[in-house]
């Protein structure tokens, strides 16, 4: 998979940011809702499974860039994988925004993904790339 340099980086969170393929203005039906601790990021997710897999996933939110972003670029790299990917995918992009010891591999093999590595160095925006994380762990796991 790519590595993506800064302008990368500020070009996907924009285009996922600005047309989001998942968002929708109103979920009556949700799985599960998540808050920031911190901000007004505020999230309400829906998913549909078919044996095991996540096939269909959509969310109404509001807040900042990076966590709209990361919402829907996260559904997108989950999208079509089983529990067991997910929690695979979910727990790498934990370790890649929280701590600086993941394996180069493991990095590129979150795609798009990726382009959060560096949240952490801002602590407000750790917080808006970690919403997702939170929300899919609950929904995955139960």
């Amino acid at each position: 998979m790519a590595s993506y340099n800064n302008q990368d980086k500020q070009k996907i969170i924009f285009s996922a940011y600005m047309t989001p393929k998942y968002k929708v203005n109103d979920l009556v039906d949700f799985d599960i809702t998540e808050h920031s601790q911190v901000c007004v990021d505020d999230l309400k997710i829906k998913t549909n499974w078919e044996d095991n897999k996540l096939i269909e996933a959509k969310y109404q939110a509001s807040g900042c860039a990076i966590f709209l972003a990361s919402v829907d670029i996260m559904i997108n790299s989950l999208i079509n994988k089983s529990k067991t990917e997910i929690n695979k995918i979910l727990d790498l992009y934990f370790s890649m925004i929280n701590l600086d010891n993941i394996l180069q591999e493991d990095k590129n093999s979150l795609g798009e993904l990726q382009v959060f590595e560096n949240v952490k160095v801002h602590l407000n925006r750790l917080e808006c790339a970690s919403i997702i994380y939170r929300a899919m762990k609950r929904v995955v796991n139960g």
